[in-house]
């Protein structure tokens, strides 16, 4: 895994953001970003996971909730449910908004059937909620193939926040880089 740290991009945050950029070489790895960073979590954590199809944002948020107690086996993504919530020691939330094209769908949802008030929140293709979720700490997350022309089993993996309460999150898959070379 490689890193390199560059200012966020995107949503604009409240504080001045940090951001981590890793590459994953294969499906492990992926996974052990997933475990460490559940392991990093905050309790009520929001992680907003981008990527194009077959990127690897369920794989991650698979081994993250795994971390969290969570059996790998029971994780899938909730495309066609919108939500799936698994029960734990706090329950966790598996939000995926692909189907969605307008905020306004969210709002005929109590925000509390898909926002998780006591635990964490996966959010997959967050892009329609982002009006409503404005103002909230989050961690963002952008995966990706790598390479030209997307050969190989490589992804990269880019995760940011300017929240204080995500720095924990952000050190700790900062530690799974190697070095670059001199």
């Amino acid at each position: 895994m490689t890193d390199a740290s560059l200012p966020v991009g995107g949503a604009p945050a409240a504080r001045p953001a940090r951001q981590v950029n890793l590459r994953l070489r294969s499906a492990e790895e992926t996974r052990t970003a997933g475990r460490t960073l559940g392991r990093a979590l905050p309790p009520r954590a929001l992680v907003l996971a981008r990527g194009e199809l077959g990127a690897g944002k369920t794989t991650l948020i698979k081994a993250a909730c795994q971390a969290l107690g969570i059996a790998p086996a029971v994780v899938i993504s909730p495309t066609y449910t919108l939500v799936n919530i698994y029960p734990g020691r706090p329950a966790i939330y598996h939000v995926d908004l692909y189907r969605l094209d307008r905020p306004e769908a969210l709002c005929d949802l109590d925000e509390r059937d898909w926002i998780n008030p006591d635990g964490p929140t996966f959010i997959e293709w967050p892009d329609v909620a982002e009006p409503l979720l404005a103002g909230r700490p989050a961690l963002r997350l952008g995966l990706g193939h790598s390479g030209p022309g997307h050969s190989g089993p490589g992804r990269t993996l880019t995760a940011g926040s300017g929240d204080p309460e995500y720095a924990a999150c952000l050190a700790a898959l900062a530690a799974l880089a190697e070095p670059s070379p001199a």
